[in-house]
């Protein structure tokens, strides 16, 4: 999997976790007047960031955020966007004020590890992700991000342990899945360049960090 692969996968993490958190949208079916109207422009800015226009998503998310200012499913999607855009800073103070409206929400930190996976802060997105899953244990998107984390430190026993209690969750994982499979290769590369005393002989490299994407697998090249 190439590098563009694992941009590709961390750019709509964000915004998949929306789609994901859609789920609890029925719950509050019975409410009425400007939730219920929050609730609208959030869903209808989903669709159109489905769709692909991206514009058109961040109008609808903008008037979310205007009725109902600590919607955290909308400032996740929002958040989603202006990664997309390129806007990491932007998208990263939006996740702070979520996390101070929300401080317990797994899925907001999970976002925030996200993110910080997408600029390469490895050590920052292990954080966010243990935050998570102190949180949620059984988020099975904290233990894939937490994978991913290990993996980008090259810390591979981790991502495969990350990795399998993902698959605890969801045995079908996609994501955790090729996790585990590039996290056991490249630990089996990492010990063929290994000697018996256990120093490395030459540098390892690493072309990929996989991606902790949720819903992700469609962006993914062949290996």
């Amino acid at each position: 999997m190439s590098l563009f692969d694992q941009k590709a996968q961390t750019k709509f993490f964000l915004f998949c976790i929306g789609m994901v958190l859609l789920c609890i949208v029925p719950a509050l079916a019975g409410l009425e007047g400007p939730v219920v109207d929050a609730l609208s422009y959030y869903n209808q800015a989903v669709d159109a960031a489905g769709q692909g226009s991206y514009e058109e998503a961040m109008n609808l998310i903008d008037k979310s955020l205007q009725i109902q200012p600590d919607f955290y499913l909308a400032q996740i999607t929002k958040a989603s966007l202006l990664s997309q855009k390129g806007e990491y800073s932007e998208a990263e103070d939006l996740l702070k004020q979520a996390e101070q409206s929300h401080p317990n929400n797994a899925f907001v930190l999970a976002a925030h590890a996200s993110l910080y996976i997408e600029t390469g802060r490895y050590k920052e997105a292990l954080t966010a992700a243990d935050a998570a899953l102190e949180k949620d244990p059984t988020l099975v998107e904290a233990w894939v991000l937490k994978g991913t984390a290990h993996g980008g430190l090259a810390q591979y026993e981790e991502e495969i342990h990350a990795s399998e209690r993902a698959l605890q969750i969801e045995p079908a994982h996609p994501q955790a899945l090729s996790n585990l499979k590039f996290a056991t290769e490249s630990l089996t590369i990492h010990q063929n360049k290994t000697g018996q005393d256990g120093a490395e002989k030459t540098p390892l490299s690493i072309p990929v960090v996989l991606a902790g994407a949720l819903f992700a697998s469609v962006f993914r090249k062949k290996m």
